[in-house]
């Protein structure tokens, strides 16, 4: 039988107990410190190696279940308990953005499991990261919903549709899902489509310039 990763043998047992996850620094290099105390509840002297791992619920983009982001070593005698603290630093919640091309840390909640394997988990936090915005760069080709997501041109595109039917279709509550996955350029082409190619155009020129 494999055994999970980071799995050790050790002479004793330790209980987990008291977890916090504090903020210290955030937005694009966040760094949060995870503090949590150990005790050896066995009869003889030992080691435990601590293991951190982050879980990112909320990407974007696809992520392990958990990833291991930081450990530490702690020895103890029989009874004795010891705080631990460990340091996550940005690449602890970051991940290679394919079209940013660059390490990135989204905004949102992050999972902190805290255990002596992967599949021994004892605690679980979780923080709060404001991290960066993260704003892809939209052109003629994206999707509406790219369109409506972006900080700027979403307003103006929402304006331009506003009372028309192609508004309408956008946010239809069956439909506007389907609708909303088809690239401007192509909804620009609809009959009567209140914004044309030209106009996607400039407006995506005027927020990348």
């Amino acid at each position: 039988m494999a055994y999970p990763f980071g799995h050790g043998l050790s002479y004793t047992t330790f209980a987990y107990a008291d977890l916090t996850t504090t903020v210290v620094v955030d937005g694009a290099q966040p760094q949060v410190r995870v503090s949590l105390t150990v005790t050896n509840t066995g009869a003889r002297a030992g080691a435990e190696v601590v293991q951190v791992y982050v879980a990112d619920e909320q990407a974007s983009v696809f992520r392990p279940e958990q990833e291991l982001k930081g450990f530490a070593k702690v020895a103890l005698e029989p009874g004795a308990s010891a705080r631990v603290e460990l340091e996550l630093d940005a690449r602890a919640f970051a991940f290679w953005h394919p079209v940013l091309r660059r390490w990135t840390v989204e905004p949102g909640t992050f999972a902190v499991l805290v255990g002596a394997s992967s599949r021994d988990v004892r605690l679980r936090g979780t923080v709060e990261l404001a991290a960066e915005p993260v704003v892809l760069p939209v052109g003629a080709d994206s999707t509406a919903e790219q369109w409506l997501a972006h900080p700027v041109l979403g307003d103006r595109l929402r304006t331009a549709l506003a009372g028309t039917g192609h508004g309408a279709m956008l946010d239809h509550p069956e439909t506007g899902q389907m609708m909303r996955a088809i690239p401007m350029r192509r909804l620009a082409r609809f009959p009567g489509s209140p914004v044309t190619e030209e106009w996607l155009e400039e407006a995506a020129a005027a927020v990348a310039s």
